[in-house]
């Protein structure tokens, strides 16, 4: 496992990423940025915080970010009970899953599922369709798993 501190340069890409995906600014230029790299999973930490990895190019928001910073920012997917656990085990979402949308979203973009009672995040996906294609569904595969409970991403937190 490597890790270093961003340099200011290198910072400010990341910021001004994070802003042209998201449009919200996550980190400021006070923060202290650290790299985390161990095998192929990237990991931004913000002020000793896990905050952000790096997925197929994308960057998202950590779940333990999420938790403990909420997700409002975010369009949410909330799942039915019954889709729980298989979410927060990584499996993908269909259409029957979904009690309801917070927000819009086009095809492509991060979205947060969250559990249906206490709406606490239990994953990140991309979206397969628009969010006014998914509410137009009856079934099939809406979102795809980037980021769980549990996941490489999580464990690698754990470690540090």
């Amino acid at each position: 496992m490597r890790r270093w501190v961003l340099s200011k340069k290198d910072k400010k890409k990341l910021i001004e990423k994070i802003k042209s995906m998201y449009n919200v600014e996550l980190i400021n230029r006070d923060d202290r940025v650290e790299v985390v790299v161990d095998d192929d999973t990237t990991m931004y930490l913000v002020n000793g915080v896990p905050t952000l990895v790096e997925v197929e190019g994308k960057v998202l928001p950590h779940l333990k970010f999420l938790i403990r910073n909420g997700y409002k920012w975010l369009p949410a997917i909330v799942v039915d009970q019954g889709a729980v656990i298989p979410i927060s085990r990584g499996a993908d979402l269909m259409r029957p899953g979904i009690v309801r949308i917070m927000g819009g979203f086009r095809k492509g973009e991060v979205v947060v599922i969250v559990e249906p009672t206490r709406l606490l995040p239990l994953a990140v996906h991309e979206a397969l369709y628009d969010s006014k294609e998914v509410e137009a569904m009856d079934r099939g595969k809406v979102t795809r798993a980037l980021h769980y409970l549990r996941d490489r991403f999580w464990r690698l937190a754990e470690e540090l």
